[in-house]
């Protein structure tokens, strides 16, 4: 067995009974849980949402090295009647990718929309850092690191380039005061 395929048959273990599943990739694997996906009715709408959570784990096995990378998708839609009777429809999508913290927490009450019954058919707590957690913990036994991924290393980037432009900007204008 490989580091990688031991490092993957460790997070399945642990994954194992909880709402996690592990999913292998060529650069590695996915560990998803879908947080929640279900259409209800309300007085004068029928509504849905979808929210899946994924952290993208590449492996480097030759440096017994990963980098984690969070990829939280969300679509939500309600159709019905809006305000003056008039029939409208409502929907969006939201992706957020690279090092996302997130606790959340929803409820929502309506009728279930594959059955009809009434109550809460929206019931869920999430955090973000659960899944990362999870992985840490199959990894360092094994002697694996963890380093930044791509889209960290970007936004760390950016944030520098941002910083050292904010600096040049500052020493430009108190050059420009000493001279006036």
């Amino acid at each position: 067995m490989t580091p990688s395929q031991e490092l993957i048959a460790r997070v399945r273990a642990a994954a194992d009974g909880s709402p996690y599943v592990v999913e292998e990739r060529p650069y590695g694997f996915d560990l998803t849980i879908d947080i929640v996906d279900t259409t209800w009715w309300t007085v004068l709408r029928k509504n849905a949402v979808k929210r899946v959570f994924t952290h993208q784990v590449r492996l480097d096995q030759g440096r017994r090295r990963l980098s984690i990378s969070d990829v939280s998708n969300e679509v939500r839609w309600d159709a019905g009647v809006g305000p003056a009777g008039r029939p409208s429809l409502h929907a969006e999508k939201q992706v957020q990718k690279g090092r996302v913290y997130e606790f959340s927490s929803e409820k929502q009450w309506g009728a279930d929309g594959a059955t009809g019954e009434i109550g809460r058919v929206v019931d869920y707590t999430f955090r973000a850092g659960e899944g990362r957690d999870l992985i840490r913990r199959a990894a360092k036994p094994l002697g694996w690191s963890e380093g930044m991924g791509r889209e960290q290393k970007i936004g760390l980037a950016a944030a520098i380039f941002a910083l050292g432009l904010v600096v040049v900007i500052g020493v430009v204008a108190g050059v420009i005061v000493l001279v006036s």
